[in-house]
This record gives C-alpha cells, structure tokens and sequence, in this order.
C-alpha cells in the first residue's frame, strides 16, 4: 500500500505552492496593503477640514475600504505568529497617529466634550446646565460656536464626563482631548490578542478592528468617546472567557455607566453570571454618580429630548414610521422590537458574545440615529463572526457624511435618498441572502450529510 502524502509535500509533487510560501506572499500583500493604507491616510491628513472636503474624503475612504478588505482576507492565509501581532498593532497606531493632529471637523462632538469638562472645572454639573445657558456666558471660548447640542444637558454617562474632567486637567487643547480615546482605542485592539485565541480563533482576526477606516477615522481624527465604553465591553468579554464572572459584569456595568447602548447588554451578563452579581453594577453606579448627585433625572430627561429631536441615517425605523404615520408609535415599536432581541438572548441563553451580535445589531437597524461611530460598537464582534454584509456597512457608512455638503454651503442638514440607498441596499440584500443561503444550506446540506451518515453507518 502507498505511504499516504502530506499535505505539504503534495503541494511540491504538484508543482504548486505549500502553506509556507502561501502564508509568505501572503504576508508581502499584507505588507503592502498596509503601506497603501497609510498613504490614503497620508493623503487625508493633507485634506485638513474634512467638512470642506466631503467628496475627496468620501473617494479616498471608499478606496480604503478596498484595501481593509483585502487585508483580512490576507490575514486568513498568514499564520499567527507574534511577528505579525506586533506589525498589525504597529500599523495600527501608524494610522492613528497619522490621522490624530486633525482638528475634528467630521463631527462638533469633541468640542463638546470639552465644555463640560470646563464646565465641571468651574464647579458646574453637567447633568443641570447647558452651553446656551445666559448664566454660562463666561465659558465660553473661541471654541464655543462648534459645541453641539447648545440648547441641551449631558447625554454621556457619568465615567465618560469624569474622562473629560480628568483629561481637562492636563490639557485644554481640542486636539489633546482625544489621547484616552486613542488610548482606549488600542487597547481594545490588545484586548482583542487575548480574547480571540481563547475562543479558538486566530489572534490575527484582530486586524478587522484594529485596521477599520471607520474605527481610525472616528477615534483618531473626530476623537469620538465610544472606545472607552467599547474597551469596557470587550474586556467583559475576555474576562468571561476566562470564567471571571464578577469583572465580566463589573465591567459591563462600566461600559453601561459611560454609554446607553451597553444597558441593553447588561443583562445578558448578569443572567449568565447569576443576578446575584447585580449589587456590582449597582455599587459602581452609586459611586460613580456621585460627584453628580441628584442627576439620574436630567440624564433620563437629556436621553428622551435626543431620541425625541434627532434623525439621521435611519433605515428600518424610516419604514416603520411610514406605516405608523406617529414618531411617538415608531420609537415604541423601537424599544419593543429591541426587548425582543434582549428576551431572545436570555431565554435561548446565548454566549455573551452572539447576544451581543444579535442585540447591537438590532440597536442599529432599527435605530433612529445611525451616525457612523455607532458601528464602532459591532466591529469587535465582527472578528469573532466576519458577518460580510456588516463589514460592508463598516465602510458604506461614511456615505452618510454626504450630508455635509449641504450644510457647509447652505447650512441645511438634508439627508439625500440616492447615498442612502447606496449604503443600505447592498447591506441587507447580502444580510437577507446570507441568511437565505445559511437556512438553506441546513436544510438541504445538513440532510445529504445526514443520509451519507447513515449510509456509512450501514456499510459499516
């Protein structure tokens, strides 16, 4: 009988390549890719205002989400190896370096954060006062124009407004207001090293994070607050992996005291770690809302005037809304179909990971904002399941600053139906037929396996 072949010793007697020199041309292209990206990112960096060059930096985003594409399927054919961890992390702060000088101009979000650090450093809470407030006039700056939301209080959860103070201490420079956002940023990519092993995947999966246009873009550059909350939600889920149920949900209650989104991850943790655990979340609240004291009821008021006056970039609630005529009626039926996906998850006892999917995802289709540094949320989770039409939507997304161009010109904030269509309708055609193919595939593929089982079982 013929000695059985390996498998890397058929590839030579074929004349083909072996894994060895796969995962090395493998590594040039990702090489290379990395060199490009860096270059777009160089070409961005020269754009300066951003908001005055919406169609440039639409082109040049678009033709980084090619190369990010490309850079995870080059990932799948390159063997973790802790030379290609470092390159990826290097990468990584490269392109967020390159990007972090920008003034943010993609979004006033930043602008406001500072004014409720000087706010809270001249003795205000920033859950009972607002910018536009006559009574405030003296804190204002040259900055004070581009705060956003002036008519409004704070809608960010207590640990983010105590980031802010903090960060205000050392410096009162806009563009230095990003450092722990950047920071927790990267952590989440490291964070991401340890989790994704021990789920028995590749730590190089990473890459799906760490080297997303959206993710550098809106951490780097905008200096949005999301990463810490992320970082907080991420490193739950690393702690569960490693059966530290307390911290898990320790640190979800810390993601839920910075960000609303992670209250409707809260308790898929506590229903696996045990409701006995719910005196963490409620300790950590307690402290950490009180430099603010009595300001449960105006962040609730704030989170409600939000969802109530904001719309942008909506899909699946738009079409809810046509049907129920009420935006009153569409926000119930957002929350109810949101209390679905949450029951879902506890009754079916999800991993913590898929009901994070499954409920993230939910948030944002049928969300009434989707502004695109919401999506950073589900980016993590994409290492974990690389959904395609999601990954595709990482990237569409920015179509929704085309909004700019109307509002640098003529200062209207008008949504335009052709970009929205561009973004949504790929989106879900590959998330409808994904599903179809998957149901389809269990279906029918599972049966053959099934009878050929069988058939084996009876030869035998």
């Amino acid at each position: 009988m013929a000695e059985p072949v390996s498998h890397g010793a058929a590839h030579a007697l074929a004349g083909s390549p072996g894994p060895s020199s796969v995962s090395r041309r493998a590594g040039w292209g990702l090489a290379v890719s990395a060199a490009a990206m860096e270059l777009l990112y160089v070409l961005v960096l020269r754009l300066g205002n951003l908001k005055e060059h919406v169609e440039t930096f639409l082109a040049l985003i678009l033709l980084l989400g090619i190369l990010y594409f490309v850079s995870f399927w080059l990932v799948e054919k390159i063997a973790a190896r802790r030379s290609w961890l470092i390159f990826l992390f290097l990468s990584a702060g490269a392109f967020r370096l390159t990007l972090f000088p920008l003034y943010p101009s993609l979004s006033d979000d930043l602008y406001r954060y500072r004014w409720e650090a000087k706010a809270q450093q001249a003795g205000y809470n920033p859950y009972l006062v607002h910018p536009s407030d006559p009574a405030l006039v003296h804190l204002r700056d040259e900055t004070y124009p581009a705060v956003s939301g002036p008519q409004y209080s704070t809608l960010y959860g207590p640990l983010l407004e105590e980031v802010f103070w903090v960060t205000f201490i050392f410096t009162s420079h806009p563009v230095a207001m990003k450092v722990p956002f950047v920071l927790f940023d990267l952590g989440i990519v490291l964070l991401l090293f340890r989790l994704l092993p021990a789920m028995g995947l590749s730590p190089l999966r990473a890459v799906i994070y760490a080297w997303s246009p959206l993710v550098v873009v809106e951490f780097a550059a905008s200096g949005h607050n999301d990463s810490l909350p992320i970082f907080a939600f991420v490193l739950a889920l690393v702690c569960w992996e490693r059966r530290r149920s307390a911290l898990s949900v320790a640190s979800m209650a810390a993601s839920a005291l910075s960000k609303v989104y992670a209250v409707f991850l809260l308790p898929v943790f506590l229903m696996r770690a045990g409701w006995r655990l719910i005196w963490i979340p409620a300790v950590l609240a307690a402290v950490a809302m009180a430099p603010y004291r009595e300001a449960w009821s105006p962040l609730f008021a704030s989170l409600s005037d939000y969802a109530e006056h904001w719309r942008n970039n909506a899909s699946l609630y738009v079409l809810i809304g046509g049907f129920t005529g009420s935006d009153q009626q569409t926000r119930g039926i957002y929350l109810l179909v949101i209390g679905v996906a949450m029951l879902y998850g506890l009754a079916r006892r999800l991993h913590p990971q898929r009901a994070s999917f499954l409920i993230l995802g939910t948030v944002l289709l049928f969300a009434p904002n989707v502004f695109p540094w919401y999506l950073t949320w589900i980016l993590p989770l994409l290492a974990i399941y690389p959904n395609p039409a999601w990954l595709l939507l990482t990237v569409s997304v920015f179509l929704s600053y085309h909004v700019l161009i109307p509002y640098r010109t003529l200062g209207l904030w008008r949504e335009e139906t052709l970009y929205t269509l561009v973004e949504y309708v790929p989106f879900y055609s590959l998330l409808v037929g994904g599903y179809l193919m998957a149901v389809v595939r269990r279906r029918f593929v599972g049966k053959e396996e099934s009878v050929m089982d069988a058939d084996l079982t009876r030869g035998a």
